[in-house]
């Protein structure tokens, strides 16, 4: 793996970013992502993915990204309320899984941000998107903002339970978040609905082999 293990570790930390969907929605959207702000070197950078594709199936989205040898997968299930993150690093396989419990533990521990929503629109391929600020701490305690747009032409189902900003009512179509030295902007770039969209995409086949975080993080660094 090319990509030093403490910025790949805050890559897989925010993997589990924030999208929200309604229950009825089936198909496709493709979020192009930047990272300016961000406090790494250019080779690190262009290391990160640059596309991020989600795909829905009424209460399950599947949340694909990767670049250079890391593939990353997140399936959601929101009457189930699990997470499974599926990871391929290199010729390896694996798959971190979370329940409620765990989801609820791990929001309890982070920062949860204020929002304003203003009285600011714009429009975002095709969709009227209302503008909201959101204002938290950064690692070093600053106060950091940052901007959401979202559309309630695309209700708001809280699918993504396990991050702060489940309070947002719809879509967002455009947004920022930063983990570290990471500051990611996702805009949606298209979005094709009522696709057909099998169950496949949402499987996790047996060569994943079950692993926690915190294992994970052991591997990465080399302690086990």
């Amino acid at each position: 793996m090319h990509l030093p293990a403490p910025i790949l570790l805050t890559f897989l930390l925010l993997a589990f970013s924030p999208v929200s969907a309604q229950d009825d929605f089936r198909g496709r959207i493709t979020y192009e992502i930047t990272y300016e702000g961000s406090q790494i070197d250019l080779a690190e950078m262009e290391q990160l993915p640059a596309i991020a594709e989600l795909t829905v199936r009424g209460p399950m989205v599947r949340w694909e990204m990767g670049a250079g040898e890391l593939n990353q997968v997140k399936i959601t299930n929101a009457e189930q309320q699990t997470v499974a993150t599926k990871l391929e690093i290199g010729n390896e396989h694996y798959v971190i899984h979370q329940d409620r419990y765990d989801i609820e533990e791990e929001l309890s521990e982070m920062i949860r941000p204020d929002f304003e929503y203003t009285d600011e629109y714009q429009e975002i391929i095709g969709y009227q998107c209302r503008k909201v600020i959101a204002t938290a701490r950064n690692q070093y305690g600053d106060k950091v903002t940052f901007e959401i747009f979202y559309t309630d032409e695309i209700d708001g189902f809280p699918f993504h339970f396990d991050h702060p900003y489940n309070e947002i009512p719809g879509l967002m179509l455009r947004y920022e978040i930063q983990s570290g030295p990471l500051r990611m902007k996702y805009e949606a770039t298209s979005i094709r609905s009522r696709l057909f969209v099998g169950r496949g995409n949402f499987r996790i086949p047996d060569k994943y082999q079950p692993i926690t975080f915190e294992e994970l993080q052991a591997k990465l660094r080399g302690e086990f």
